[in-house]
């Protein structure tokens, strides 16, 4: 599971860079965080390295935070727009 989360927060690294297919990157952070978290829990209970979740969660967080920034930016660019 830790591995499909990083792989997720990986991908939506990349998509959320990319002009109007950055909306992509929403679900990939939605399923992407809840799958390194369960793997993260999964790891601690078997004491196995949980270096993969972790690095899932900090990448799918990364990405939200960045989905939140541009989705503030856009928000703002729009309202400048209404007003003119």
């Amino acid at each position: 599971m830790g591995i499909a989360g990083m792989i997720l927060g990986i991908l939506a690294m990349i998509f959320v860079w990319i002009p109007l297919v950055g909306i992509i990157a929403i679900p990939l952070v939605a399923v992407g965080l809840p799958l390194s978290i369960a793997g993260l829990i999964i790891a601690r209970r078997n004491d196995e390295g949980a270096g993969t979740a972790i690095s899932g969660m900090v990448t799918n967080v990364i990405a939200a935070a960045i989905i939140v920034v541009w989705v503030i930016i856009s928000a703002s660019w729009l309202a400048f727009l209404a007003l003119d």
